[in-house]
Order: structure tokens, then C-alpha cells, then sequence
């Protein structure tokens, strides 16, 4: 398919809505040139184009992990994102996890699998980059480079994730697709990714948006688009929610500064004030990620 064409609804209807450097890499990186943000004017969907060259030997190198993350070593991960962990699984619930087979699509270094361990039945990491196989054989895991991979071997699961992987992925549909067979009827799956109707978008645009660009984002999801590309594939029950995973002081530093870093607002909010405005930006539908359930 070409590469101006709609990846989503195949719509040649689209639209311009920024030119101007993106970030190239992690936070701290620097920026480039020479990419648009284009949008469809039929589904929604927000794409890069052109699109880098080479994207699967470049998400099964280790140049990729270095790129868009500070440390790369399983300890640094570990400490850096544990604490999304918790959500994740709170939100799914271990009665969802227990005794049953659960792959995590884009898996990365398997802190999520690693927090189940013990309570799924069998836990498999759906990973292209080489990087952490011996780390997710030491740890118990099954693993494969890519979903056809996972099918051809014949694996059925009970639940499946996603997280924080299809911006970056070329063939939506395909990916979602493959996800969906390797379910057994009535399987789960658990999809979230960035949300561009995010509130510093939206109420930052010049400061923040060549920094939420990236070279690494192919797709760029809200809800109504997010939950086009699920039922497309012919998942049913879907349920739309919210995940915010920063408090009001990243609004006001971005607002105030123009840039990542940390906004000191000393004792003027408490932990309750904090918590009522992520629920809130989470109930409007502008929070920073995307968090959808749905059943085969």
C-alpha cells in the first residue's frame, strides 16, 4: 500500500497539520528535519510521513533501544518503569491473569510478564529485538520475534497486551489481526498506546508538539480511532478508557518552560488535588495515553 494512502480506512483523503523538526529520539534528543504529520480527514488516524527506512531490522537492533531509551539494562528498566506495572495490572485484575496464558505484543524487556509470573498459567514475550531473549529464557517465558511467529507454532492465548507498541507498528491491521487469531474465543485484549488529544498537545501545541513527534511514531491514536482499527479486525465489546500517567506539574512545566523537566509547585497542591485532576483529564478524554479493552 502506498505510503499516502490511509493505513487504517485506506482513505486518500488527508491532511498536512504540521512540518517542522520532530524529536529523533529519547528524551534529551535532538530533533530533525524533513517529516510531516499528516491526518486523515475520514478515520482520524495521524501518521508520519515519509516513513523511515528499514523499520524492522531497526526495532530488532540494539541501535533502537539506545536511541530512545537512557539506560537499556534490565536493572535500569526494571527501576524506571516498574511503577507502570502496577496500573497495568490493576486495571486488568489478577482474576483476569490467574491460570491463564498471557502474551505481552511488544514486550521489551517483559516487566509486565515479570509481574505476573506466578499467577498466569504461561506467560510469552512477543519481542523483535534480540536484546532480552536470554534474560526472558532465564526468567521462564516463552518468546517470539513477531505474532506470525507465535501462530505458526500453534500457541493459544486466554489474554493479550499491548503496550506502547502500535505507534511504531507499519501494518496496523495486520498486527491487531494476528493478535486477534491467536486468541481463543472469548479471549481478552488489553491495547493502550500514546492518545494525541493529549491535554499538553492540546493546550501547548508550539512547545510541545516537535517534541510528542517522534521518528520512532509512526501512528498517532485517539479514541475514535483507536477503536475503528479493533473493530475492523472484529473484536466486539470494546470498552474506551484512560490512562494519565503525570500530574499537574508536567501541564505547568510545559506551559511555563516550553520543554521537559520537572515543575516545582512546592505546597500549593496535595496528593488529593493531584489525584482529582488525573481522574479528571482521564474522564474528559484528553489524557496522555489510551487504554481500551476487547473481547474475540
Amino acid at each position: 500500500m502506498k505510503s499516502d494512502v490511509c493505513r487504517l480506512c485506506e482513505s486518500w483523503s488527508h491532511q498536512v497539520i504540521y512540518r517542522g523538526p520532530i524529536r529523533s529520539g529519547g528524551v534529551g534528543s535532538g530533533f530533525v528535519e524533513g517529516y510531516n504529520i499528516c491526518k486523515c480527514q475520514d478515520c482520524g488516524l495521524v501518521s508520519l510521513a515519509p516513513l523511515p527506512d528499514n523499520l524492522a531490522d531497526f526495532y530488532e537492533s540494539e541501535q533502537y533501544r539506545q536511541q530512545f531509551f537512557e539506560e537499556i539494562d534490565i536493572a535500569s528498566m526494571q527501576r524506571r518503569y516498574d511503577v507502570e506495572q502496577n496500573e497495568r495490572v490493576s486495571r486488568i485484575g489478577m482474576q483476569t491473569l490467574r491460570g491463564k496464558v498471557v502474551a505481552d505484543f511488544g514486550a521489551g524487556a517483559s516487566l509486565f510478564l515479570d509481574a505476573i509470573l506466578g499467577v498466569a498459567k504461561k506467560t510469552i514475550a512477543v519481542e523483535p529485538s534480540r536484546l532480552y531473549q536470554e534474560y526472558f529464557q532465564l526468567r521462564g517465558h516463552g518468546f517470539y520475534s513477531y505474532a506470525h511467529d507465535l501462530l505458526t507454532a500453534g500457541e493459544k492465548l486466554d489474554v493479550a497486551v499491548s503496550f506502547d507498541t502500535i505507534e511504531h507498528v507499519l501494518d496496523l491491521k495486520d498486527f491487531v489481526r494476528q493478535i486477534y487469531e491467536a486468541l481463543k474465543d472469548d479471549g481478552i485484549f488489553y491495547l493502550s498506546m500514546p492518545n494525541y488529544d493529549d491535554i499538553v498537545r492540546l493546550l501547548c501545541p508550539q512547545s510541545f508538539e516537535p517534541f510528542f513527534f517522534q521518528v520512532s511514531h509512526l501512528n498517532y491514536f485517539n479514541g475514535k480511532s483507536a477503536s475503528l482499527l479493533l473493530e475492523k479486525v472484529g473484536f466486539r465489546d470494546l470498552s474506551m478508557d484512560y490512562l494519565h500517567k503525570y500530574n499537574i506539574n508536567n501541564l505547568l512545566q510545559w506551559a511555563r518552560n516550553g520543554k521537559p523537566g520537572v515543575f516545582d509547585t512546592g505546597q500549593a497542591f496535595d496528593d488529593h488535588f493531584q489525584n482529582v485532576y488525573v481522574e479528571e483529564i482521564k474522564r474528559l478524554g484528553i489524557a496522555s495515553h489510551i487504554f481500551i479493552t476487547a473481547r474475540k
